[in-house]
């Protein structure tokens, strides 16, 4: 089996930069030069764009207007509010789509307005709007949906809907397909006339731009105090999902991450405290290694397993003592997706192994009897993690498959799937993530497809993990203050990483040891001739006879701060090792 090879790249500086400019643009800022460094890196040179990514504000955000159709939605909502028409708000059951649907549903209502919500079925219905769906919505009495995070390829439902006399408002992210369905307004920053910066707007984030215009079109009927408490609480929501979503984390989304983190540290929803507090969180600010690896895998357990009016009942509801009882549910849904998924990644791991024994593949394609589709996606993503290539992941049952589609930035997966799309049944998504539904008996030529479009992709190249390093650095270098400088970066995300750092030639001091329930974390102190710090690798189990062969090291790290019992300590979080080779850089 050939696991893609690891290769490190200092990101290069000009001399001239090393030696006026980033200085110059560190006295001007009043921060460090290795935070001037990282601005420098990210090509924010100037003071007004560097102000402005340090300390993001509200000021910053734009306001709605520049959506597609986005006057034409909010004229029909206006209307359906006067009328005291029922409205309908159509979801996804992932966290983009769970918590745009929660967001608009506590507007609505805030508005008076006679509103339901609609959330499908992931093993039943699959991905989007359905016309079991919309025909059970007509039943109800509903004349306006608003879909959230989906819809821009629901050709036949939203034709069912014009039939029954419904109109419906397609906010969502998502490419559109060549026919647009006959929606009432298609709210998508993809179609003609989105600005650039709301094309990266997940879908709550568009259910929040919406939420915003409705209101200012129906000025009085919304106390205004009332408005302004729910759309700060609301940017905790956005956070939530924009982070969830993979979406950049620059421009707008910084803004409406690093102020809906905060909005949802203090949130006074009864909802939301009980998350934080079923997700053990400590004083400190949140940030998005919490939203990621705590928060989101508990909301997308409700979903993954079947359950999402889980999430919004939690999102919505007022009563302390349901919302407490809802998120110990949502605990322990993620502790069964976790054992479920545990399973699948097994014997996908297995498969792709073999796969790649027999022979170099530029992509990889894996399926299975009964593998739990909430999960496909997750494994998915672990493979590419792993293996650096592509990965399709498909659950079959009784010769039906869906499946989900994952892939490093290299590659365009929605793409790729397009070129084999004549062995599917459907598929759907973006750049980075997609999924399908497909026959059994045609899993082994869409395999075949699938890679062959990676290839032409790719061009022959082989798959490679790049990690590209901000700096060379030293263990004595990084005490609180430093990494608190640093950490003004933040909120990272997908085109925001996390700064990212060399540490040559140290050692192990005393023995490493496995952490964690499975043994899957390393933790190790590391020392220099001057300096030690605590390095823990999550799921870098596989590095501990390194660890423990007691010669010098090469790590690539990210510094962070622990807080363990209200003490706070600086710490490495370990990316990639390798034996030393070389003395620190200039």
């Amino acid at each position: 089996m050939r696991v893609p090879d690891t290769t490190w790249a200092l990101r290069p500086i000009e001399p001239d930069a090393l030696e006026t400019d980033i200085p110059d643009l560190a006295r001007t800022l009043g921060v460090p030069p290795l935070v001037a460094r990282l601005l420098w890196l990210r090509d924010i040179r100037s003071e007004p764009r560097a102000r402005r990514f340090l300390s993001p504000r509200l000021a910053d955000l734009s306001p709605p207007e520049g959506l597609p159709d986005l006057d034409k939605a909010t004229e029909r909502l206006a209307r359906a509010l006067q009328a005291g028409e029922r409205i309908a708000i159509c979801g996804d059951y992932d966290v983009d789509g769970m918590t745009g649907t929660a967001l608009l549903v506590r507007f609505f209502q805030m508005a008076g307005a006679d509103v339901t919500w609609s959330i499908p079925d992931r093993m039943k219905d699959g991905y989007g709007l359905s016309v079991r769906a919309i025909e059970r919505l007509a039943e109800s009495g509903v004349t306006v949906a608003v879909t959230v995070d989906n819809g821009s390829t629901a050709l036949e439902p939203i034709q069912r809907a014009v039939e029954l006399g419904m109109d419906v408002i397609v906010t969502d992210h998502h490419l559109p397909g060549g026919e647009l369905p006959p929606a009432y307004a298609m709210v998508n920053p993809q179609m003609p006339g989105g600005s650039a910066d709301a094309r990266n707007l997940c879908g709550c984030g568009l259910g929040f731009k919406l939420a915003w215009a409705v209101a200012d079109r129906v000025r009085g009927r919304v106390d205004p105090g009332k408005l302004k408490a729910f759309l700060r609480d609301a940017m905790g929501l956005v956070a939530l999902a924009t982070v969830c979503d993979v979406v950049p984390l620059v421009g707008e989304n910084r803004v409406l991450v690093a102020t809906g983190l905060a909005a949802l540290r203090r949130s006074p929803h009864p909802g939301i405290q009980a998350l934080l507090e079923a997700c053990q969180l400590g004083a400190l600010p949140l940030t998005t290694e919490d939203v990621g690896f705590k928060i989101g895998p508990r909301l997308n357990a409700a979903g993954r397993l079947c359950r999402p009016e889980l999430v919004i009942d939690l999102l919505t509801l007022e009563d302390p003592v349901r919302c407490k009882d809802i998120a110990r549910q949502l605990d322990e849904a993620n502790k069964e997706r976790q054992m479920v998924e545990k399973g699948v990644l097994a014997e996908a791991d297995e498969q792709a192994d073999a796969l790649l024994r027999e022979h170099d593949r530029s992509a990889l394609v894996l399926w299975g009897e009964g593998w739990h589709v909430g999960v496909v996606g997750i494994v998915a993503a672990r493979m590419v993690d792993k293996y650096q290539r592509p990965a399709a992941v498909i659950g079959f049952t009784d010769g039906r498959g869906r499946g989900s589609c994952r892939t490093p930035a290299a590659v365009n997966v929605h793409m790729a799937l397009g070129e084999a799309s004549d062995h599917l049944e459907s598929y759907g998504g973006h750049a980075m993530a997609a999924g399908m539904d497909i026959k059994i008996e045609k899993a082994p030529a869409f395999r075949s497809a699938f890679e062959d479009a990676v290839t032409r992709q790719r061009e022959g190249a082989a798959p490679t993990r790049m990690l590209e390093i901000d700096a060379d650095s030293l263990v004595d270098e990084w005490d609180l203050d430093t990494i608190y400088a640093v950490r003004r970066m933040a909120p990272f995300g997908k085109d925001n990483p996390e700064p990212l750092f060399v540490v040559r030639g140290a050692k192990v001091a005393g023995k490493p040891r496995l952490m964690g329930a499975t043994s899957a974390h390393l933790s190790f102190a590391l020392k220099q001739e001057q300096g030690a710090i605590r390095v823990v690798g999550f799921r870098q189990a596989s590095m501990f006879d390194m660890a423990s062969a007691g010669e010098p090291l090469d790590l690539a790290v990210t510094p962070v701060i622990n807080e363990w019992r209200g003490t706070r300590t600086a710490e490495f979080r370990l990316v990639d090792m390798r034996p030393s080779s070389a003395a620190p850089s200039p």
